[in-house]
């Protein structure tokens, strides 16, 4: 026959009293138990540094108090409802028995224990112990009861509140089992109505709890005073402690699905910090980018300078070679005629006076200069020549005399390519103010370049994954939440441990740049 298993989570700050409690626990479970003394702190310190999984098992037996002064009848410590004659009572002793007796009905159980580090611990060690929590949880499927341990003695100060806050925000899917016990309670106030003030006091702390949570949380009292031997003290603790074992019978297990845990306020403090710090590199890390984008423009633009510097030259080279006075011929034409002597009557009266003509007409360039030969020729009319893009002559031979005329019209570079060096030269005006846009501007990538560069030898594409790992990495720095498997990453390699916030935050920091891979 499998014998059902409860799991039983003890949470609550460091000294309320976890460790004693469970030693309690077994106490009832078997009078003869030898209490272990090391698994119980001491003044302000802690004892438990890890999480124990312990099982007790047992059947949930009832204690009686036995009056032998009254035939052995149970001794109804309950109807006792004053102070002076509860603690009268709880000093008889060799007139009462102590005897436990098994229920009727009963069946054996295994309770298992989850005793946890406390929070707000003395050695600053509270997010190792949470990630320890974490870690035995993740092996539990469900749990059927949280104790959540309170000592009065403690006061409730902003660093306690903030140890309970953390409890209940780390463990929401288990608000619903959760019973708050009192520990050292004296057991001359274990009654509510004896002690008005003792119930305030616990009231208060009962209301912050409640408010915490959002609702209202059973509570217990009880005084596990190990050293106590008194048969009314142990009846009144052992009481208690079934009192409270068989609520755990009654609840419905509530399933572990976490995933993700808030961060506590320690641990945020530090991430804010080196998030500013992470920030500054970032913005080293931009510059050198920048740096090297600059570089990289600086050094793109440099061809296109140099194309520039040749577009003009060229073009300063064409206007040399056609800004000149240098004569290109456009025409040229003879005329030569002899004297037929067999004929001198028709070449008097006829040939000799006849008129000529000599025509010259171009579209597009205009006449320079005019060489010109004659003999023998008499000019009647000219038109254009100089200047024009034309020219006509006129002429007739003498008669009884050789004629010649010949005519060589030219145009100069100049002339001839007018056009092209206007075009030119306004082409040069333009490349000159683009030349000095560009020489501007390299000058200016240079500068930022310089001024960034930084003494990194670090390339742009390296650069630019080490600026989106610090990204990822401030993201995850600025995240009130954090992964499970990450935080317990964090706790297990000491991260946030201690009290010394600058080494918490030089291995927070080196362990994140490890993590995200940044040199």
């Amino acid at each position: 026959m499998t014998i059902p298993t409860y799991n039983i989570l003890l949470l609550g700050p460091t000294q309320s009293g976890k460790s004693t409690f469970l030693e309690s626990v077994k106490l009832y479970a078997n009078p003869n138990y030898k209490v272990n003394t090391t698994r119980i702190g001491t003044g302000n310190q802690s004892c438990t540094q890890d999480v124990y999984d312990e099982v007790v098992s047992t059947n949930l037996p009832i204690y009686r108090l036995l009056d032998q002064d009254n035939d052995n009848r149970d001794l109804d410590v309950t109807a006792v409802k004053n102070e002076k004659a509860l603690k009268k009572l709880l000093l008889r002793d060799d007139d009462v028995e102590l005897k436990q007796e098994e229920a009727p009905g009963s069946t054996t159980v295994q309770l298992r224990f989850f005793d946890t580090p406390g929070l707000d611990d003395t050695d600053g060690n509270d997010s190792k112990h949470i990630a320890q929590i974490l870690s035995a949880l993740s092996v539990v499927h469900e749990f059927h009861f949280v104790i959540l341990m309170d000592s009065h003695h403690v006061p409730l100060l902003a660093s306690q509140k903030n140890a309970f806050k953390a409890y209940f925000g780390l463990f929401e899917e288990l608000k619903g089992l959760i019973t708050i016990v009192h520990t050292k309670a004296p057991n001359h106030h274990r009654y509510p109505g004896i002690n008005p003030a003792f119930d305030a006091k616990l009231a208060e702390r009962s209301n912050f709890f409640n408010e915490v949570v959002g609702r209202e949380i059973p509570t217990k009292r009880i005084d596990c005073d190990l050293e106590e031997s008194g048969p009314v003290h142990v009846y009144m603790t052992r009481s208690m402690i079934r009192e409270i074992l068989e609520a755990v019978l009654t609840k419905t297990p509530a399933p572990m699905r976490r995933t993700h845990i808030h961060k506590l306020p320690p641990m945020i403090e530090v991430d804010n910090f080196v998030h500013r710090r992470c920030e500054g590199k970032l913005d080293a890390v931009l510059k050198a980018c920048d740096s090297r984008r600059k570089t990289n423009e600086a050094a793109q633009l440099a061809p296109r300078i140099e194309e520039t510097k040749r577009e003009i030259g060229w073009r300063n080279d064409h206007i040399r070679q056609h800004d000149t006075d240098e004569r290109i011929q456009l025409f040229h034409q003879k005329y030569e005629e002899w004297v037929h002597f067999d004929g001198w009557w028709h070449d008097a009266f006829g040939r000799a006076n006849a008129h000529h003509w000599m025509e010259f007409h171009h579209q597009e360039h205009t006449i320079d200069h005019i060489d010109m030969g004659q003999q023998g020729i008499e000019w009647q009319h000219q038109e254009g020549g100089h200047g024009h893009k034309f020219w006509n002559i006129k002429f007739k031979r003498h008669p009884f005399q050789y004629g010649l005329l010949w005519v060589t019209l030219y145009t100069t570079k100049r002339t001839k390519h007018q056009h092209d060096i206007a075009r030119w030269r306004s082409e040069i005006e333009g490349l000159n103010r683009t030349l000095e846009n560009q020489n501007r501007e390299h000058t200016t990538l240079l500068t930022i370049a310089s001024q960034n560069a930084g003494s990194t030898s670090e390339s742009l594409e390296q650069l630019t994954g080490k600026a989106d790992k610090y990204r990822m990495m401030m993201n995850h720095l600025a995240t009130k939440d954090i992964s499970m498997e990450l935080f317990q990453e964090l706790a297990n390699a000491d991260i946030y441990q201690g009290t010394d916030f600058n080494r918490n935050a030089d291995a927070l920091e080196n362990h994140l740049a490890r993590k995200f891979g940044i040199a």
